[in-house]
């Protein structure tokens, strides 16, 4: 596309270069990303001015760079590159989504846009949903904490939303490979940052809210928090709420109530009763009934503990049953038996006589509902393993701490991306919390195999807080690091065969 095309609508100052004879090949605002072609969207970030990449998108083939204020710094690097259109502008969310949308152009399409948004759930909802659509063989792709799913290809994302350049990238892959429905785990951040703008979605779905994202460079406060959670849903036709969660009923009074409703405890527009438990060889099952509007009761067998996922399985199945074929329902494929998902409540294996599990509880509300909802098959013992993030809330560490003593019988605290911020720090706010038997082991692969020394017949063993992860942050410096592969590798070394 010809840079002076992509500028259509778009007011702003040429510095430098001739528009309408710059063609451009995509769009661009990480200078470690760019390609051949590209335009440079050179902005002021959270930590950093885009203005210190220049020379590195230059050196990558940008073919043209817009930034705020064409100074003495970006006229010395650019002012030599007389073939780089140079265009000066505002650098705001808006101004990137008119050029994404300018560029991929998908407004005219027929694919149905979703987002949800909650402290929890996120990634579990979208997937169910996924899973629903494809049962029932409508296409549809995903984006999320786990990254980008399209038919049998996953491609890792920049953050839980993706960056707005990457994010309408992959919904233009979606309606390029026949999509007709594109689901996105929508963060609080990621509205607060722009990261949506232009985008409007045909549902929001809301889970649930905790105090959580407070503090570093997240949020402010609880009330800022809550502020952006609330924002989304300003850009949704329409709304999917939680009934169990109070704060759903704030969120249907900016909507003037016009809004569906699912639980997993009383009735509402979708909802979930007479909710059983069941232990199996492969796994942690839950049954239900599930009642929409006037239609008979639907039996629901999920292979997933916990309240949490009977709540999260209600709102896949309302939004499901709210943008398909009311004619058709009797004949829809509704079952999440065999339905798992990476890094949440996942099996990995079983040793001496005890089950391994995953999970990325990483706060305190979602480590909570995690044990609780393992206490509930009662296990032998439940041993925990978790560590806290470097350069995040400080806050959540001791909870975890507490609410882990509370819960489990043994906790092991360990390292989790620990990033720029010493171990020692990090350790010392957890045991704020700590009230019970604890042991710290500050290499994560060796509290794994300590762990699954101690085990014994009937225990379960929660590798906590780095669930879908491959790779561990410490001290700047990113490796390798698989706790499914550590778990492989100890079971081995005892001639077992882990169970997957």
């Amino acid at each position: 596309m010809k840079l002076d095309i992509l500028l259509k609508g778009i007011e702003y100052h040429l510095q430098q270069g001739s528009p309408e004879n710059c063609e451009i090949t995509g769009l661009c605002e990480d200078s470690r990303k760019i390609k051949c072609g590209n335009l440079f969207f050179c902005r002021t970030g959270t930590h950093t001015s885009g203005k210190q990449y220049l020379r590195q998108a230059l050196s990558l083939g940008a073919a043209a760079v817009i930034c705020e204020k064409y100074d003495e710094d970006s006229r010395r690097i650019l002012s030599s590159q007389k073939d780089i259109c140079v265009i000066e502008t505002d650098v705001s969310a808006q101004t990137q989504a008119r050029l994404a949308s300018n560029f991929y152009d998908f407004s005219k399409e027929k694919l149905l846009l979703i987002g949800v948004t909650g402290t929890k759930g996120k990634t579990t909802v979208c997937a169910m949903l996924q899973k629903l659509f494809l049962d029932n063989h409508m296409l549809c792709a995903t984006v999320g904490t786990n990254g980008f799913f399209l038919k049998d290809r996953v491609t890792k994302s920049s953050h839980t939303t993706p960056e707005l350049f990457e994010l309408y990238g992959f919904i233009a892959e979606a309606v390029k490979a026949g999509c007709t429905h594109f689901i996105a785990e929508v963060s609080s951040l990621a509205v607060k940052q722009g990261r949506i703008a232009g985008l409007t979605f045909d549902l929001g779905i809301f889970t649930n809210i905790y105090p959580d994202h407070i503090g570093g460079n997240e949020h402010a406060s609880f009330l800022e928090y809550a502020y952006w959670k609330k924002r989304f849903f300003k850009n949704c036709k329409k709304v999917l709420l939680n009934r169990d969660d109070p704060f759903s009923f704030e969120i249907a009074a900016d909507k003037n109530g016009v809004c569906s409703w699912y639980s997993a405890s009383v009735c509402a527009d979708g909802y979930a009763s007479e909710i059983e438990k069941d232990v199996e060889i492969d796994g942690l099952y839950q049954h239900f009934l599930w009642h929409w509007q006037k239609m008979p009761a639907r039996s629901i067998s999920l292979k997933l503990p916990g309240f949490c996922n009977v709540s999260n399985a209600a709102a896949a199945l309302l939004a499901f049953c709210l943008l398909t074929s009311d004619e058709q329902y009797d004949s829809y494929q509704l079952d999440f038996s065999t339905f798992s998902v990476r890094g949440r409540f996942e099996m990995v294996g079983h040793f001496q006589g005890g089950t391994i599990m995953i999970d990325y509880a990483h706060n305190e509300a979602s480590l909570k509902n995690l044990l609780e909802s393992l206490r509930a098959y009662h296990p032998n013992r439940i041993l925990c393993m978790f560590g806290c993030g470097g350069n995040r809330s400080a806050v959540r560490r001791s909870a975890m701490g507490r609410v882990s003593s509370e819960l489990a019988d043994l906790t092991i605290i360990t390292q989790d991306n620990s990033r720029d911020e010493p171990f020692e720090q990090i350790l010392a706010d957890i045991l704020l919390g700590v009230t019970g038997d604890y042991v710290v082991i500050r290499d994560r692969k060796e509290a794994i195999g300590y762990c699954m020394s101690q085990m014994r017949p009937g225990d379960l063993l929660v590798l906590v807080g780095k669930g879908h992860e491959d790779t561990q942050e410490i001290a700047g410096k990113v490796e390798a690091f698989s706790e499914r592969d550590i778990v492989e590798s100890i079971e081995k070394t005892k001639k077992g065969k882990v169970s997957k």
